[in-house]
């Protein structure tokens, strides 16, 4: 398992930080990978949407899942599918899935924002590893750009 974390202190409260992390036309507005989220069915648990940004140059798509739903605490997804320009991506990982934690402190909100992905094979999992130094710049990236006040 290769698991990647990161948090932050946001000066805002929870409420409102649940606000932006969980709508996801909000998304691309703090998180690093999201140029566009689409919801394709359902909202909260077992919400289907599909992610749209970049990945190594080339245009990404990936279908999620939310897989667990507390608000004001726990938004978690798991990829069903990914693509790469159109087509499906290099299969590196056996499954991945990406949290995004939220816990009261003071009048602001620790974010914790959490990757987990379980490798396809040792092979996958030694270059995922080291590939995982820009998955986590991306996590302090999205961090850094949850902290500043939404336009």
């Amino acid at each position: 398992m290769i698991e990647i974390v990161r948090q932050a202190h946001v000066d805002a409260p929870v409420d409102a930080v649940w606000a932006r992390v969980s709508d996801a036309a909000r998304t691309p507005s703090w998180f690093a990978f999201a140029e566009r989220v689409e919801v394709r069915s359902g909202s909260g648990l077992g919400e289907l949407r599909t992610q749209h940004g970049r990945w190594g140059g080339k245009a990404a798509e990936v279908d999620q899942e939310v897989i667990a739903f507390e608000p004001g605490r726990l938004l978690r997804w798991r990829h069903v599918e990914e693509r790469l320009n159109g087509r499906p991506a290099p299969k590196f990982a056996a499954s991945t899935e990406f949290s995004i934690e939220l816990e009261a402190d003071g009048g602001g909100t620790i974010v914790r924002l959490r990757s987990r992905q379980e490798p396809a094979s040792r092979f996958k999992g030694w270059l995922m590893k080291a590939g995982s130094r820009d998955v986590a710049k991306a996590l302090e990236r999205s961090l850094a750009r949850l902290s500043v006040a939404e336009d």
